[in-house]
């Protein structure tokens, strides 16, 4: 049994379980926030066609050295296309930004460096070359390229990208189904008055959030009643129609906690329990057939480091993602020094910006407002005791 483990093994043991999820054909629209399930190839060329980088005049370069001003005898705007005239030796044209280049112009100049009386131009700019200031066709991508690589985010610019290419549908990896149970009889949920004893439910709300950050939302939530009964009933439940069920509370050892036992009675193979961590020790992962379980501890601190540390890596691998740690980065620790013993590994509310990293007050596990303050987790490692102030240090992004 993999019992109070260190993070490093827990994160090696959550990556060998990702798997893929099956591809789906989504518009594009409908797949921000998925990842690519196969490389897509360019369906055209882009420019399709030569055209104007900017407002002036397109011309034949060589008439240059024959001419000291040129004679305007056509206007073409964007998405104009004038092919029936002929460009006469000492001739040009007006032509706008994105317009089609006619035949036999091959120069453009823009209009700021130009002086018109008339229909006529001079050209006032000693740095003109041929072919300047013409998008030429192919010049960024020949049709049948790749230019989208598999398992690549599907965000707004990526969108737009394709959108380019007239590309509607594109294969994305399927969201994943995730479901939630959550244990305490002394949660309330927001907006109903608050007896002696009683505290409002936050996780559901804090997990239900960071999965829209991913584009995933729960196929159900679930709160369960502190009983042996209740618990398994839910949990077996549950797990007949997701693919990751999270729980949060009832994975200690409490008289009341009845996860755990609830999880080996179902049949769900344990793959760790326990993580030599602070805050979130009585972590839980599991797989039964081809489904998961996260049980993570009740304690809201917990279920925000554990979320973004474990939860959201493996979600994320199993729609594509290729790494499995991207979150992390490193910067400079600044107006806080901090010490720990050596046992474990301990993750910081911090706040990142330019570089520097401001170490959070307020890091017991009780406390909700650094929470609310932070940009990243500091991981104080393992085998650590001390912070420095200037010490560079591994950050988590969330």
């Amino acid at each position: 049994m993999n019992h109070f483990i260190s993070v490093s093994e827990a994160k090696k043991i959550i990556e060998t379980q990702i798997f893929r999820t099956e591809k789906v054909t989504l518009p594009i629209l409908d797949a921000q926030g998925s990842y690519t399930s196969e490389p897509i190839f360019a369906t055209l060329d882009v420019p399709s066609f030569d055209n104007s980088a900017m407002d002036g005049y397109g011309f034949r370069f060589e008439d240059l050295e024959d001419f000291s001003e040129l004679k305007v005898t056509e206007i073409i705007p964007a998405g104009i296309s004038k092919n029936d005239f002929i460009l006469s030796r000492g001739e040009a044209v007006r032509i706008f930004t994105g317009a089609k280049i006619p035949n036999g112009v091959d120069t453009v100049i823009m209009q700021e460096k130009t002086s018109r009386i008339d229909d006529r131009i001079q050209l006032n700019d000693d740095e003109i070359s041929k072919e300047k200031n013409i998008r030429l066709k192919a010049s960024q991508t020949k049709i049948g390229t790749k230019i989208i690589e598999e398992n690549t985010l599907v965000n707004h610019a990526v969108i737009g990208f394709l959108a380019g290419f007239g590309i509607e549908k594109i294969a994305v990896h399927k969201k994943l189904k995730i479901g939630f149970l959550y244990t305490g009889n002394e949660l309330v949920e927001i907006g109903k008055p608050l007896l002696e004893g009683e505290i409002y439910n936050s996780n559901t709300y804090t997990l239900q959030s960071a999965l829209a950050e991913i584009n995933h939302q729960f196929s159900f939530t679930n709160h369960i009643e502190d009983t042996e009964e209740a618990t398994f009933s839910a949990i077996k439940k549950g797990l007949e129609t997701v693919d990751v069920l999270l729980i949060t509370g009832g994975i200690s050892v409490g008289d009341y906690d009845y996860v755990k036992p609830a999880l080996e009675k179902i049949g769900v193979s344990e793959l760790f329990y326990k993580i030599k961590q602070k805050p979130g020790k009585p972590l839980y992962f599991g797989k039964v057939e081809e489904k998961f379980v996260f049980a993570l501890p009740g304690n809201p601190a917990s279920v925000f480091s554990c979320y973004h540390q474990y939860v959201k890596p493996f979600l994320l691998g199993c729609i594509g993602r290729k790494e499995f740690d991207e979150e992390q980065d490193l910067g400079i620790s600044e107006s806080f020094a901090k010490k720990k013993n050596k046992e474990q590994t301990q993750f910081l509310k911090a706040f990142y910006a330019k570089g520097k990293v401001q170490i959070l007050n307020a890091q017991e596990s009780y406390k909700m407002d650094s929470v609310a303050q932070a940009n990243c987790l500091v991981e104080f490692a393992e085998g650590e005791t001390v912070i420095n102030i200037g010490e560079k240090v591994k950050i988590w992004k969330v």
